[in-house]
């Protein structure tokens, strides 16, 4: 054989690629046989796993929850505990006080805890820099945001690498006492400490990779734009006269709070963005009133924060009774609407006589297939078709009835419309009326607003991906009425409207229990308030649209009217035949029975007080002020 043919016989080098890949697979053939040299059954194998696995978790938990980070922000002095619990995920600031929350970082059930060493003497003179306290707070807070990371993480190893070796111990201990021998062999202990090393090495990459990357993908880098607030620190930062209340009782508390409340605010101030314009108004969003006094104790909130405009979602009586609108109640509301004026439609609670009794107070308007100009929006309210203690269809709580007639209002509510009307905000009693309205009509409503339900909808349920558009589902402000009985909070919102007519915040309160003018009045401080505050991603409006207090309220007008703005001049969708729904394509889910119980509630407790009036349920005959 030449030497020519000896060199084509020899082999060729093997690939940079192929030689990774063989690589790879001898790792992965030696931590297979490590981790399963053992004299077991497979399956004996894999519950050692699974077991090593879950204990390598719950010893994580453990671990960060009793390793906490302690260090100095703007010369304030915080610990920073860490959790692994569903009940306890996102970030939050304890104190005594109250808390701030926010929840919605993260699918993992991971959390991070700060508390305030509250040192009065050294957190008033920290706070008193104002701005520049909370510039400097954010900026070192973010500063130590990578050593906390490294903390965590450490303690997170160490409590994954125990766990998972307690979890192979008691495997071998359940072995011991069920199969009566011992695991450990003889002339196998090399054999079972390198078994025992790489399962605990492999649980512990597999658990840390596992949460990085679920926690990576889940992760909402805008989780600042949804955040709760409760305790003390919701009932003063609500309404700031309070904290003067407070000052004149106890001076050391008030400055406490004061301090406090800066570092809430540093925490919660939204990072600066061309996209949030300046706030043009706000607007108060209530319902279900029920007949409770409740305007007085409501002025604090509009003064507190500069509402400009009232939308009530109706319900504001118990059995539509006329008499309950006594001389002292309408007197409480006229005050309010002498300066805010409020827009007002009719719930399955209110015949059309007290339809027509609110209207006559003078600043509410009352709206039934009508579209009104306020401050720059277009709304467009209708009123309820139901009516408490009529007879038929319209008084009736079952609820396919209830679907079918509420489903027939929606129909009638938008087949004489024009498709091409723009409507900023869409307002109906009965959640299912509004969507099944905003359904048929398409890109032509921005938002919708409702009651009826005695709860406000879900946070993640506002601006949601699956839909064009806003969802404000408002819970009782009347805590359930003057009749009822139990914890039901008091509940409304405020919503913020910016210069460009974007809705760019709301405010969403619950107070467990306030101190109601029709009770014996008394200031109350603690845990009894909570507020969530949300951010709206913008909508595509017309860039060049403006709003303002300025643009006043105009008179209402038929919503058939061929006058009004339309998609084409306000927005910037493009409205296509495909994207409007036909009225008969209108396939709502059905009706909540949540206030259907309340109907049945009170119909027990007023016996035969229902009204006469309450027969007239259609309001077709109210007047405007």
């Amino acid at each position: 054989m030449s030497e020519s043919d000896q060199r084509s016989e020899e082999p060729a080098a093997p690939s940079p690629a192929g030689t990774f890949r063989r690589r790879l697979s001898s790792v992965r053939r030696y931590t297979v046989q490590q981790m399963f040299r053992r004299p077991e059954h497979p399956w004996r194998a894999a519950v050692r796993f699974v077991v090593s696995l879950l204990a390598a978790l719950a010893m994580a938990g453990i671990a960060v929850s009793i390793y906490p980070y302690r260090t100095t922000v703007a010369n304030v002095d915080i610990v920073v505990s860490g959790s692994v619990t569903p009940a306890h995920k996102g970030i939050t600031v304890d104190s005594s006080l109250g808390s701030l929350q926010f929840r919605d970082v993260t699918a993992v059930p991971l959390g991070l805890h700060v508390t305030p060493r509250i040192d009065l003497d050294a957190v008033r003179e920290a706070t008193n820099g104002g701005a520049t306290f909370t510039t400097d707070f954010r900026s070192q807070l973010e500063d130590r945001i990578p050593s906390m990371v490294l903390h965590f993480a450490g303690a997170a190893i160490i409590g994954l690498a125990v766990g998972a070796l307690i979890g192979d111990l008691l495997v071998d201990g359940a072995v011991s006492v069920l199969a009566n021998r011992d695991p450990v062999r003889s002339g196998s202990r090399r054999h079972r400490l390198a078994a025992t090393g790489t399962l605990v090495a492999t649980s512990t990459v597999l658990a840390m990779v596992g949460l990085a990357a679920t926690a990576g993908l889940t992760y909402r880098s805008d989780w600042w734009q949804r955040y709760a607030v409760t305790g003390l620190l919701a009932d003063i930062a609500a309404t700031p006269d309070k904290l003067a209340a407070l000052d004149a009782r106890d001076a050391g508390a008030a400055d406490k709070v004061r301090a406090v409340l800066r570092l809430q605010d540093a925490l919660t101030r939204p990072p600066t963005s061309t996209d949030t314009p300046p706030t043009a108004y706000n607007v108060m969003l209530i319902s279900d009133v029920h007949r409770r006094d409740i305007y007085n104790y409501l002025q604090e909130y509009i003064d507190a924060n500069d509402v400009r405009l009232i939308i009530n979602t109706g319900d504001e009586t118990l059995v539509g009774n006329t008499a309950e609108l006594t001389g002292s109640y309408v007197d409480s509301i006229r005050r309010i609407t002498e300066t805010t004026p409020m827009i007002w439609i009719k719930g399955n609670h209110d015949s059309g006589s007290v339809a027509r009794r609110m209207a006559d107070i003078p600043g509410v308007t009352v709206l039934d297939q009508e579209v009104v100009a306020a401050m720059g929006l277009q709304i467009y309210g209708v009123g309820d078709p139901r009516t408490y203690g009529a007879p038929g269809d319209a008084g009736s709580d079952d609820v396919e009835v209830v679907t079918r007639v509420q489903t027939e209002a929606a129909v009638s509510a938008v087949e004489n419309l024009n498709r091409e009307t723009y409507f900023d905000l869409l307002l109906a009693h009965e959640p299912i009326m509004a969507d099944a309205m905003a359904t048929t009509l398409g890109p032509s409503v921005r938002a919708v607003g409702a009651g009826h339900v005695h709860n406000q909808n879900d946070t993640a349920d506002l601006q949601s991906g699956d839909r064009d558009y806003i969802r404000l589902i408002e819970g009782t402000t009347g805590l359930g009425g003057l009749l009822a009985q139990g914890s039901t909070p008091m509940e409304f919102s405020i919503l913020s409207v910016g210069t460009n007519c974007q809705y760019t915040r709301i405010i969403r309160y619950a107070l467990a229990d306030p101190a109601l003018p029709d009770l014996t009045r008394g200031e109350t401080y603690g845990n009894n308030s909570a507020f969530d505050v949300h951010y709206f991603q913008p909508q595509p409006i017309d860039a060049e649209r403006t709003c303002s207090v300025d643009d006043g309220l105009g008179e209402p007008v038929p919503a058939s009217a061929t006058n009004l703005t339309t998609v084409q001049e306000w927005s910037s969708v493009e409205l296509s035949d495909d994207a409007l729904a036909t009225p008969d394509e209108i396939t709502p889910e059905p009706v909540s029975t949540a206030d259907e119980a309340g109907d049945a509630s009170i119909a027990a407790t007023a016996g035969d007080s229902t009204p006469t009036q309450a027969t007239d349920p259609s309001p077709s005959s109210i007047g405007t002020p």
